[in-house]
């Protein structure tokens, strides 16, 4: 099977995009739900994170120990070194989810989706990467909505991604996703070309 990773900065509607590929029957990965399962449930990882960040980066709710986000999130997103050691500690053990999902895979193509997946080295698993492209203010006024954030933290979150014109320069696929009828075409023919390469 071959491997396509799919990214795009915070805010360029990743998840619609992927959504879109998942209604063709193409087989996905989301690299940041798995994180977020394994940040929840692998007690390994779970010391790991206390050990680097503290026993405030898991609260318990109703007895079951749940990671802090909102406290994680401020710690690592305002600290670049505390955010690359949190990805060492995470980022392998999704690799090995991914594995897995990889070999129970009979499908001609299926997608890897990561936010930060250049900056991961999550491209270096996949045979081709698409990138998700959108306006930046665009991107601003999606994620302030969704999140409840603010311009502030969302631009702090960005600064900890790569620039958008970095990723370009290794994207095989570039997909704009402004109009979402453009989009829905884009992915029409970008599936049939991945079916049919």
């Amino acid at each position: 099977m071959r491997v396509i990773g799919i990214t795009g900065g915070i805010g360029s509607g990743k998840t619609t995009v992927v959504n879109m590929f998942k209604s063709y029957g193409v087989p996905l990965f989301i690299a940041d739900d798995e994180a977020k399962l394994i940040l929840a449930k692998d007690q390994a990882v779970i010391n790991k994170v206390k050990l680097l960040l503290g026993v405030d980066a898991y609260v318990k709710i109703d007895g079951i120990e749940q990671p802090n986000r909102k406290f994680i999130a401020s710690k690592v997103f305002n600290d670049k070194e505390l955010l690359k050691e949190l990805n060492k500690i995470i980022h392998p053990a999704v690799r090995l989810k991914f594995n897995d999902w990889v070999a129970a895979q009979d499908a001609v193509y299926g997608m890897y989706e990561a936010a930060i997946l250049y900056e991961s080295g999550g491209d270096s698993i996949c045979d081709s990467v698409v990138l998700i492209t959108a306006p930046r203010s665009v991107r601003v006024q999606r994620v302030m909505a969704r999140d409840k954030v603010t311009e502030v933290e969302v631009i702090a979150r960005m600064e900890n991604q790569w620039t958008e014109l970095k990723k370009l320069n290794k994207a095989e696929f570039v997909l704009p996703n402004k109009d979402i009828e453009q989009t829905k075409r884009f992915v029409c023919y970008l599936n049939d070309f991945l079916l049919n390469d």
